[in-house]
């Protein structure tokens, strides 16, 4: 499907990526500046010639207003409308398999739509011309109303399945087991490292978000075991709705005894580090703080300046973060240095209490 992409210059990069994920061909790019259009978020002569172009799909890679959206419906009729938080779900409803992220995904998605109907039955009550979901005043507010109560029991359902979880992962500190958990930002080979270091042969592609529900292994660290989990990846800026639709998810690392962050070296300096704050920031959102945190540095076998990404490393941690264990530059593709992870991991674990 052909598509037309409207981003910021800083994010031109990720939303690339995350628009080739869905196989969407872009056809042509703009670039979105400081201030937008109030009504439309995009210029009228855009939406002329967005028009003119007849694309399938318009991706505005950042948060419209209910009413933006609403009105571009009606300027661009036949093509779908995404921006950043629609772009996301689509991606994760992609992968989606346990029931939880499923669950999670629905959840977001109802939230997101809530604002748009208010929005829409006020149009109608004015007799205004409908947005993208049509219908008129009465049967939006019956869908509102299923909305809410949908909404309802969603975040019950996903409050039980926090409480199984909570009940699970306690009974594995009971066994004995130490738990580390593998975070970082989507697509830097998390899922490659849980790959190495479990032996097992979990799905890795070059696409955005394969992993959309914790995977979980047993592992070897220095003669003892531990259970490794592979977590959803982090995105840049992400937003506040999909912090929350996946905060369950997220959040099962606070019952970890250690983290892994996984930053991707052959990135250029300006990613490299905007890549690493965005992670410890997500990592603040979330309550993790003081579980001991190794930092990876994956992809050395394809990095040249990887002693200045080491640096650059440090620089950033220092006073953002403790304790940090240590900064291992490692290649998932070709094992380099994975000892090393092993040992700091033992240390870090105090792995020897964990022996039986």
């Amino acid at each position: 499907m052909n598509c037309i992409l409207f981003s910021k210059l800083d994010d031109a990069v990720e939303a690339k990526a995350l628009v080739s994920t869905l196989n969407y061909k872009i056809i042509r790019e703009y670039k979105i500046g400081e201030k937008n259009n109030p009504k439309y978020f995009i210029s009228e002569d855009k939406i002329k010639q967005i028009n003119s172009d007849m694309p399938d799909v318009v991706v505005i890679f950042d948060t419209l207003k209910p009413r933006q959206l609403i009105n571009l419906s009606l300027q661009l009729k036949n093509i779908r409308i995404l921006d950043k938080i629609q772009l996301l779900l689509e991606i994760f409803a992609l992968h989606a398999g346990a029931k939880e992220a499923k669950l999670q995904i629905e959840l977001a998605k109802l939230k997101y739509e809530v604002p748009l109907l208010r929005d829409q039955i006020r149009r109608s009550k004015l007799g205004e011309q409908q947005g993208p979901f049509g219908g008129g005043k009465y049967e939006l507010e019956a869908l509102l109303k299923y909305h809410k109560r949908r909404i309802s029991r969603l975040n019950n359902e996903l409050q039980r399945i926090k409480t199984v979880t909570t009940l699970r992962l306690e009974k594995l500190k009971e066994r004995g087991l130490p738990q580390v958990t593998i975070l970082g930002y989507t697509n830097v080979g998390k899922t490659s490292i849980f790959n190495v270091l479990s032996g097992l042969n979990k799905k890795v592609d070059n696409s955005m978000f394969t992993t959309m529900s914790p995977k979980r292994a047993s592992i070897d660290i220095n003669g003892a075991k531990a259970v490794l989990v592979d977590s959803v990846g982090f995105i840049m800026s992400i937003p506040p709705q999909i912090i929350e639709a996946f905060h369950v998810t997220l959040s099962e690392a606070k019952f970890s005894d250690a983290l892994i962050l996984v930053i991707d070296a052959s990135s250029d300096i300006q990613i490299f580090t905007k890549m690493f704050m965005g992670s410890i920031n997500i990592m603040r959102q979330i309550g993790l703080s003081g579980k001991p945190l190794l930092l990876l540095l994956n992809k050395i076998d394809i990095t040249r300046d990887i002693d200045v990404k080491i640096r650059k490393a440090k620089e950033l941690i220092q006073n953002k973060y403790e304790p940090v264990i240590g900064i291992v530059p490692v290649s998932a593709k070709t094992k380099q240095n994975i000892s090393s992870v092993r040992e700091h991991l033992s240390q870090a674990l105090d792995i020897k209490k964990y022996i039986y």
